[in-house]
């Protein structure tokens, strides 16, 4: 990994600047990829496509920043936790030309922190509200267009919604190999009963 110099980053709410990680060049060496999507690279960190400004507390959007570096060095991410993406959905969903893709890396940004909180590495179940909760996330990126059906079955099969989750399955085409062995560890776990996100690949 080679950092560059730092980005910055001006919050369109109250103008204060914080400065985030900027990268030359980095690599996916000891990357793990887990069946959400969700992947983890030491050596090419993503700065949050959502951001919290450290002063007013307000969101916004890394794709809608201007251009512009610094002299020093950052690793700030700007990750956020479960609460801040629930906040952050709350605010962003009122922008009136927000595009497709911006809701869906919005959206999937909850559903993994979510998986982080409560099914990703531990046993804790999910308050009752908070499960009522994911799942009407999930259910909007069911009706979206740009998600890919292999990923919606996941969803399904995260949310107990087994039959319908093999039933998207049975149905899909895999173009290639790497698809076809997602696509039967998919139905493996949905065949289990199973609604815990799992490691693809990585540790």
């Amino acid at each position: 990994m080679n950092p560059g110099y730092a980005q910055i980053l001006t919050c369109p709410h109250c103008g204060t600047k914080k400065e985030v990680l900027s990268l030359i060049s980095g690599n996916t060496f000891g990357q793990t990829l887990w069946s959400d999507n969700k992947t983890i690279a030491p050596m090419l960190p993503k700065v949050s496509f959502v951001q919290k400004c450290p002063h007013c507390g307000k969101y916004y959007l890394l794709s809608r920043q201007e251009t512009e570096y610094g002299k020093t060095y950052s690793f700030e991410l700007g990750e956020l936790n479960y609460e801040e993406t629930k906040e952050a959905w709350s605010m962003l969903k009122e922008t009136e030309d927000l595009t497709e893709n911006e809701k869906l890396n919005i959206l999937i940004m909850q559903v993994w922190a979510f998986n982080d909180s409560y099914t990703r590495k531990n046993e804790t179940t999910a308050p009752t509200e908070e499960q009522a909760y994911i799942k009407g996330i999930i259910e909007l990126l069911l009706k979206m267009d740009n998600v890919d059906d292999l990923l919606k079955a996941e969803f399904l099969r995260e949310t107990g919604r087994f039959e319908e989750a093999l039933e998207l399955l049975n149905n899909y085409l895999a173009g290639n190999d790497f698809l076809e062995e997602l696509k039967s560890r998919f139905k493996e776990h949905a065949l289990a009963s199973d609604t815990r996100p799992f490691i693809i690949y990585g540790e």
